[in-house]
C-alpha cells in the first residue's frame, strides 16, 4: 500500500507467512479428531471443499485487479485474515486447561522424535510420506512456477487468464470433494487410487506442454484440479486412519513438511528447468519424472495394496 515493495521484502513476507502456517495447519488438522472416523473422508472432503471454493472466489477476486487496485484487493484479503482468526476460535472446542507437572514437562524435541516414529514403524504412512514430497516437488513445483509462465508466455495472456486456470483448477478440487462426500464409505483400496492419480496428473502435465487450444486446456485444466483434490483427501485421510487422534496433530506436521518441504524444491527445480531447457520441454521432463514415480510406487510400495480398515 505505501509502494515500498522490495524484493527483500517479500522474501520476509514469504518466511513470516510459512512460519505462522506451519503451526495453523496442524491446529486445523487435530479438529478432525472430533469427526466420526467411519465419515472421516467426508469430513475431510468438506475441508477440503471449502476451502478451495473460498480459493476460487479469491483467485476471481484477485483476477479483477486491474480493475480494482492491489490496495483494495489488500484490504479484502485483511479483512478476511481478521474474520477467519474469529471464526477459527470459535469452532475450536473448549478443552480443560491443567497444569503441566514439572515431572511431565514438555520435550519439543521428544515429541518431533515421535512424530518421526510414526511414520518410520509404519510402511504406509512412511510411503505416504514420500509420495506427498514427490507431489510437493513435481506437481506443486510445475502449478506454482510453471503454470504463470503458461499464462504470459505460452498463451501471452495476462492476470484474467491466469485466474480463469486457477478457476477450472480449483472447480476440478471442489467437484472431486462433492463425489468424496457423497460417498458412505471410504474407497476399498485408498492408497491404489492415490497412487493413480499422481500418474494422472503427469499425464496431464505433458498435455499442457503442448500448449493446446483453450477448449482442450480448460478441461485438461479442470481434470488436474479433479485428480489433485482426490488425492489431498486421500492423502490426510489416509493418515487420519492410520494415527490415533493424540498423535495426529504431530503426523500432520510431518506430513506438512514433507508436501512443503518438497514444493520450494521443486519450485527452484522448475524454474531452473525453464531457463535450461525451454517451457515445454520442462513440463515434459515433470511428466516423464512423475510416470516413473507412479510405477515405482505401483510396483514397490504397501501403499498399493492398502485396504480400508
Amino acid at each position: 500500500m505505501t509502494e515500498q515493495l522490495s524484493f527483500v521484502i517479500i522474501l520476509l513476507f514469504a518466511m513470516m507467512f510459512g512460519t505462522l502456517s506451519a503451526f495453523v495447519q496442524p491446529a486445523r488438522e487435530s479438529l478432525l479428531g472430533f469427526a466420526d472416523p467411519e465419515l472421516m473422508h467426508q469430513a475431510v472432503a468438506k475441508i477440503v471443499s471449502i476451502q478451495f471454493i473460498a480459493q476460487g472466489v479469491g483467485f476471481l477476486i484477485a483476477g479483477q485487479m486491474d480493475a480494482l487496485g492491489v490496495v483494495v484487493l489488500l484490504v479484502i484479503q485483511i479483512a478476511m485474515f481478521a474474520a477467519s482468526a474469529v471464526w477459527i476460535r470459535r469452532s475450536h472446542p473448549a478443552l480443560k486447561i491443567s497444569q503441566t507437572p514439572p515431572s511431565q514437562a514438555r520435550k519439543p524435541i521428544a515429541e518431533l522424535q515421535e512424530g518421526f516414529n510414526l511414520f518410520i514403524q509404519n510402511p504406509a504412512l512412511l510411503h505416504l510420506v514420500f509420495l506427498v514430497f514427490a507431489t510437493g516437488f513435481l506437481a506443486f513445483g510445475v502449478y506454482l512456477v510453471g503454470m504463470p509462465l503458461i499464462a504470459r508466455e505460452g498463451y501471452n495472456l495476462g492476470a484474467e487468464f491466469y485466474a480463469a486456470l486457477q478457476i477450472a483448477f480449483t472447480l476440478g478440487i471442489v467437484t472431486a470433494n462433492l463425489g468424496v462426500m457423497r460417498r458412505k464409505k471410504m474407497f476399498n483400496r485408498p492408497g491404489r487410487l492415490m497412487i493413480v492419480s499422481f500418474l494422472w496428473r503427469g499425464s496431464l502435465v505433458g498435455i499442457v506442454a503442448l500448449l493446446p487450444s483453450l477448449w482442450v486446456l480448460f478441461p485438461v485444466v479442470f481434470v488436474w484440479g479433479f485428480f489433485s483434490g482426490l488425492s489431498m483427501t486421500l492423502g490426510r485421510t489416509i493418515l487420519h486412519s492410520q494415527v490415533s487422534h493424540q498423535f495426529r496433530s504431530r503426523a500432520a506436521s510431518v506430513y506438512q513438511l514433507s508436501l512443503f518441504g518438497g514444493a520450494p524444491l521443486g519450485a527452484w527445480f522448475c524454474g531452473m528447468a525453464i531457463e535450461w531447457v525451454g517451457l515445454s520441454s520442462t513440463f515434459i521432463v515433470i511428466a516423464c519424472m512423475t510416470l516413473l514415480v507412479s510405477t515405482i510406487a505401483a510396483l514397490r510400495s504397501p501403499l498399493w495394496s492398502l485396504t480400508r480398515d
